[in-house]
């Protein structure tokens, strides 16, 4: 069957309601105790997307069902790294081993490849335990391991928290606080975004990319998105009181639609601020703020590479346990499609 391509933004809602729901199974699949995401949720991002977000799918039908699905998306305005993209994969369990995937990739790295795209990344978990040799098949270079890590608020531990909040360094160090509502002030901004590029110190493994640079045209872009499709969030900054800089900042979301869960979004520390206590304090501070604003979390969740020993030491600590397994892989589109096209003519999809 030949994958067909689609828009979401202008397809027709019966083949979207039919990907929701192929969406929705898959998710079922690895996270059965998730609420599923609503129709409406769903059909406003897809046809409301961000001004500069560019997305390619494509999709194989047979009848009312969808057997499986190849997307890929970028920034039309991302300076640093103009040729990347992320991707996404995904067949029916049913239908695995009968070459959809390949033409699917295919379909989608020849679009892609010739918008400029040269890189993609991606990733497999061992709950789908056919991603990890399909990457290795299609020739992606693995990139990193990592985990979604996980804290159910009944196991939180309340004494590091205790500890971690009277050690606070408050001497040096002030915290400032945004919510659901970013500064006008275009100098706050910057300082902001300064705060955010401090990710780019996190451990990246072998992934080949440059340093991001938050802006404050993409900071308010991202946020107005966000309340567009009322995701909510709380950012806390560490300030430095001597210079006036950020050293460190921490940030959380959650969307009404699954009241019981929070997402941990980055934590960093300047590498200049760091051996005082920052990472832990403005951790536990968030923690301390998310139960008294949404008494109905149960749990947070957090991405963390599995080289990032400091973040896990405190996320281990603070009783944060493993959830669900990742490997990061990168794909070179021309040699991706080399593999694809030879497998192609040798009848082997």
């Amino acid at each position: 069957m030949t994958p067909i391509r689609l828009d979401p933004r202008t397809a027709p809602e019966r083949e979207l309601r039919l990907l929701h729901d192929f969406w929705n199974a898959r998710q079922a699949e690895i996270l059965p105790d998730d609420l599923p995401i609503p129709w409406e949720e769903r059909l406003k991002w897809w046809r409301e997307p961000a001004p500069h977000d560019v997305e390619r799918m494509f999709v194989v039908f047979s009848g009312d069902q969808v057997l499986g699905i190849a997307g890929a998306g970028w920034r039309d305005n991302d300076t640093e790294n103009p040729d990347l993209a992320g991707m996404q994969l995904m067949v029916l369990p049913s239908q695995l081993r009968q070459g959809h995937g390949s033409r699917l990739l295919l379909f989608l790295l020849e679009e892609i490849s010739e918008l400029g795209r040269k890189k993609v990344f991606t990733g497999t978990n061992s709950l789908r335990s056919g991603g990890k040799p399909f990457a290795e098949m299609i020739g992606a270079k693995f990139g990193q391991e990592e985990h979604t890590n996980q804290l159910l608020i009944s196991e939180l531990n309340r004494e590091y928290v205790t500890t971690s909040l009277e050690k606070a360094p408050t001497e040096l160090y002030e915290l400032v606080w945004y919510e659901d509502n970013l500064p006008t002030d275009t100098a706050e901004l910057q300082k902001i975004c300064d705060a955010y590029n401090i990710m780019n110190t996190a451990p990246r493994g072998d992934l080949e990319f440059n340093d991001w640079q938050a802006t404050p045209e993409k900071l308010i872009e991202d946020y107005e998105q966000a309340a567009k499709h009322e995701t909510k969030w709380i950012l806390c900054l560490a300030k430095h009181k001597a210079s006036g800089v950020y050293a460190g900042f921490t940030q959380t979301g959650w969307h009404h639609n699954r009241p019981n869960i929070g997402q941990q979004w980055g934590t960093g520390v300047d590498p200049a601020h760091r051996g005082h206590g920052l990472g832990a304090w403005l951790k536990s501070v968030m923690l301390e703020t998310l139960m008294r604003k949404r008494p109905t979390v149960d749990r947070i969740r957090t991405g963390n590479a599995d080289s990032n020993a400091p973040m896990l030491k405190i996320n281990q600590t603070l009783g944060f346990k493993p959830f669900r397994d990742r490997i990061e892989w990168q794909i070179d589109v021309a040699k991706t499609l080399e593999i694809l096209r030879t497998r192609q003519a040798e009848g082997k999809f």
